[in-house]
């Protein structure tokens, strides 16, 4: 493979796949960007790309992406076609796209739910396009490159996203440049569950922005105490403490609830979790609908609060954490 600096002619493309995983975020989301800590880890549910070079010019895309990921209540795609997430990808040189390729995309992530679709596929497309080209990208390269698409789709994105699709694992985010790992001494049972309410991440950040201005007093405290909760969620994950961990994930819901970025099904499954034996349930990303994260003291519990939440409307989904961040490889 090639550095980062080198590329070869665009005939001497070759086909390539990459894969990136999603993620959930346990503590910190909104307030990251923001300025404070936030903790997210990477779950097994992936995007996975695959590049071939094609004779002519232009990209052809396919997308194999679950209808039921896609639609909001109203039954309109929240998400742009994608092509939208290679378009922005134009404006970088090491992953210039104006020869014959063909990308096609398959995601088993859900779509507009807190779990990072939009990271994992950009990343993979990254990741891929340049597999394809011989250019060998270090997971710094890609995460600075990920930063285009990702600011077009979400505004003003922490990166906590791609650094998660990027490093795999659990990490510590403050910003861009402060990403460190976190070694859990086990790993947390946990699941998702899918409200079925689809969201737009850059509204939601953006209204969470302007309400941080109008309101400076109460978001300082806010911010502290998030950093208070991500800086002991930390410690709880490296000791293995799932009660202090649970108990902090709690109070990290009720504080996404002051800043209006929950939703009154997304409160109820939290509650509903509980009730059925969970240590802590909370949102997981931008809110307004998407999904709860819930952790359980054991698979039994979580195979029970599983089927409960299924009971209550929502989609649930047990995960696992994912160690090996994005990979790709000559197809």
């Amino acid at each position: 493979m090639r550095s980062e600096e080198s590329s070869r002619s665009t005939s001497d493309l070759s086909p390539a796949t990459a894969r990136a995983p999603g993620k959930v975020i346990l503590a910190g989301e909104h307030f990251v960007v923001l300025g404070a800590p936030a903790v997210a880890m990477a779950i097994d549910l992936y995007s996975q790309v695959q590049v071939i070079p094609k004779n002519g010019s232009g990209v052809s895309i396919t997308a194999d992406i679950p209808l039921r990921f896609l639609a909001g209540k109203s039954g309109n795609p929240l998400v742009p076609h994608p092509g939208e997430l290679l378009r922005p990808l134009q404006l970088k040189r090491v992953v210039n796209i104006d020869h014959g390729l063909w990308v096609n995309v398959e995601c088993e992530i859900p779509v507009a739910a807190g779990l990072g679709s939009s990271a994992s596929t950009t990343v993979a497309i990254i990741s891929a396009i340049a597999r394809s080209k011989g250019i060998e990208l270090s997971k710094k390269k890609i995460f600075e490159l990920a930063f285009v698409p990702e600011n077009f789709l979400h505004g003003k994105p922490s990166g906590v996203d791609q650094a998660t699709c990027i490093y795999g694992s659990m990490i510590q985010f403050s910003r861009p440049s402060n990403v460190k790992t976190i070694r859990p001494k086990k790993d947390p049972v946990l699941l998702v569950c899918d409200t079925g309410i689809h969201h737009t991440t850059r509204t939601l950040v953006g209204g969470v922005v302007q309400k941080s201005k109008r309101e400076k007093k109460d978001f300082q405290n806010y911010l502290a105490k998030v950093r208070e909760i991500s800086g002991r969620v930390a410690k709880s994950l490296r000791e293995g403490d799932d009660e202090e961990l649970g108990i902090l994930m709690n109070q990290n819901h009720e504080l996404l609830r002051k800043i209006g970025v929950s939703h009154p099904k997304l409160d109820h499954l939290v509650e509903v979790a509980r009730r059925a034996g969970a240590l802590g349930a909370k949102l997981t990303g931008a809110g307004g609908g998407g999904c709860v994260v819930v952790l359980n003291p054991s698979r039994i519990v979580r195979d029970r609060v599983a089927r409960v939440l299924r009971r209550e409307g929502g989609t649930p989904y047990k995960i696992s954490m994912d160690t090996s961040g994005v990979e790709s490889r000559p197809a």
